[in-house]
Order: C-alpha cells, then structure tokens, then sequence
C-alpha cells in the first residue's frame, strides 16, 4: 500500500465513520421509543433502558453499514474533487482502478463486518434482549408480592405470603383463584418458585394443598400434593408458545426450519427468504459503492459539479434496495430465492463493468443510465 491508497483510505474513512455513527444514532433513537415500556409498566431504570436499546444496534448496523459505504465514497470523492485532486491523479497517470481500489478495500471490510452482524451478532443479542425482557417480567411479578400481604392482581386471583424472597422465593402462600367461577379453588403451599416459562409465567408450589368446592356433596375437597405448577396468567404478555422470531434466529435455523413445529410449518417460505437474505445482504455494499464510484469517477468529467450525478445514484441504491424487499417478498410463495443474490449482484456487475471498461464501451452499456444523464 503507497502514500496514494493511504491518502484515498484516510479521506474515505473519516467520513465513513462520522456517517456510520450520525445515521445509527438518529435510527437508534426512534428504535429504542419502543423500549420506553419497560421503564413505564415494569418500573426499570434508565440502566436497564439503554441497555435493551443498545441490543438492537446489530440489526441497525446489517442496513446502514452498506449505505454509510456508498455516502462515504461519495463525500470522499466528491471533496477530491473539488480540490481538483481527482485531476491531478489522472494527469499523473493513474488508472480509475488506482482511485478505486483504497475504497473497495474499505468495502470488502464492510461486507464482512455486515456478514457477521447477519449471521452472528443480530440473532445474539435479539436472544439476550428477548430473555432479559422475561427476566424482568418475573421479576416484576415477584416484586409486587410483599411479605405479610394480600395482593389482588384481577378480579378473582388474590395471592398472601408469610415471606418474600430474593429470585421470586416465597414461605407459606396462599392463593384464592376464582377468575373460574363455576371451578374456584384455594392452593395452599409450604414454599413456592416463581419462573418465566415457555408457556408464560409459571408458580411452582411445594407441599401444599388444593381446596374446592365438590358440585356432588357440597363439601370442601382436600387434594394434596408435593409439587404443582400454577399458570399465572395475570402476568402473561404473550399469546401462546413462546417462538424465536425471524431476527432472532441464526441463519441455519432459518433455511432449515423446524417443520414439527406449527409456526415453522406455516412460515417455512418466509423463514427460508429471511435465511438466503442475511447472506445476500454484504453484496449491496459492493452494488452501492460501484454505483457510487461510477457517479464520480466513472463518466466524463464536468464542470457543472457533481450533485445530479450523486443524486441519480442515490436514487438508484434506494431503488435497488426496495427492489431486494420486494424480490424477498416474492420469494417466500414463489421459492425463488437466488433472486436475492441476483438484485446486489447485477448491479455490482453492471457498474462495475462500466467503471473499468474502455470508455466509449462504458458509455455504450450505460448510454439510458440516469447518472450518465446527469
């Protein structure tokens, strides 16, 4: 690597960083809003607050890496330019592929850091986020039974304990549930354990007994027992069996989806999309910088600027990035899924091809293009 890559790296990397954090901060932000109920129903601190909000940054970065590359190459170029930089090192004699390659080295970077984040780093920390939010519903729903006092949670379920522990432990209980009013019953227990479970809130009792009505003789039943599991379902925010979903699924899972399972069955096109997607989604950083690099280096040179060119391209990388939503979308029913791969790759092809190519056959393959319009 020679002073001049040095000097191309130095002037796209600042940028590139500056854009990098400026964009997931202001995304990061509108994102984290949706946390604000953990503060407000569970009654967490701020701590706990950025904490979840900074757990969705990974699946920020798998979208916005991409185009901070494209901005970055753009603004660097773009500020080469206006120095008349990019002039003096054609003069010198150097080769689009001189100017361009600093940037591709950048990009190849940013591709694998995007691959990590979509294969590794977003299924991680979305299954940290998800268990920490369970975490902190149970040990809400133990923090509002305090010791020596009846707690009425709905109409019907009241709960007494003699002792509250740390972790949801608790001495002598008492539970009155008669949310069924034609089935009330009175659980008594020695000790019991409150869990988050797959099937929702969970208190596990030790030693006790179940008192009910029986409908034959009118009398109160005794039914004893060593342990027993009671759904509270006051505290259930889920409906149903708890699944992984999309984004907290690592890829291997989505394109081989479980198919005793009635989500999976239902989902498979869509699980498997979402599966070929996060290894398709490095390749639109290489189609936004050549589309990038095309714009400012790739056409002829003009004197009115650059600005319609870097818009023409901003319009095409948004374009294709819609084009790849709506070719995911399809190929959830219609299992076409190298359309994926396609969307990014063609592009890459194409404004490749026409970056480095001899230049009248350049602007032969792009003579309809919006940027070479521009």
């Amino acid at each position: 690597m020679n002073s001049l890559d040095k000097y191309i790296l130095r002037q796209c990397l600042t940028p590139l960083l500056m854009i990098l954090v400026v964009i997931t901060a202001i995304v990061w932000m509108t994102q984290s809003l949706q946390r604000v109920e953990i503060i407000v129903e569970y009654g967490q601190g701020f701590g706990i607050f950025t904490y979840l909000s900074i757990l969705i940054i990974p699946s920020l970065l798998a979208i916005i890496i991409p185009f901070s590359l494209f901005g970055a190459t753009v603004f660097a170029l773009h500020r080469l330019h206006t120095d008349s930089e990019i002039a003096v090192m054609f003069a010198a004699g150097c080769s689009k592929w001189r100017i361009a390659a600093p940037i591709l080295l950048i990009t190849a970077l940013g591709a694998l850091a995007t691959l990590y984040v979509n294969i590794d780093l977003m299924p991680r920390s979305y299954r940290i986020l998800k268990q920490t939010v369970a975490d902190i519903r149970a040990d809400f729903a133990s923090s509002v039974i305090r010791s020596g006092e009846f707690t009425t949670f709905v109409d019907g379920f009241t709960i007494y304990v003699d002792d509250a522990r740390p972790g949801g432990q608790f001495v002598g209980l008492l539970v009155n549930d008669y949310r069924n009013e034609l089935d009330p019953k009175t659980y008594m227990a020695e000790r019991a354990v409150l869990r988050e479970t797959n099937d929702g809130p969970m208190l596990f009792l030790k030693d006790g007994n179940i008192q009910r009505i029986s409908k034959d003789t009118g009398e109160v039943d005794f039914i004893r027992f060593g342990e027993l599991a009671l759904n509270i379902e006051v505290f259930d925010q889920s409906n149903g069996e708890l699944v992984l979903e999309l984004t907290e699924r690592y890829p291997h899972e989505l394109l081989n989806p479980d198919m005793s399972k009635p989500y999976d069955q239902i989902n498979a096109g869509k699980l498997i999309a979402e599966g070929h997607s996060r290894y398709a989604g490095p390749l639109y950083a290489f189609a936004y910088v050549f589309v990038g690099l095309y714009a400012m280096i790739g056409g002829p040179y003009s004197r009115r600027g650059y600005v319609l060119r870097i818009a023409a391209a901003g319009v095409i990388i948004f374009s294709v990035r819609v084009i790849g939503f709506i070719a995911q979308g399809m190929a959830e029913t219609s299992g076409a899924y190298w359309t994926l791969y396609a969307t990014p790759g063609v592009v890459t092809l194409v404004f490749a091809a026409a970056l480095f190519a001899p230049a009248h056959l350049g602007r032969r393959m792009l003579k309809l293009n919006p940027i070479e319009a521009a």
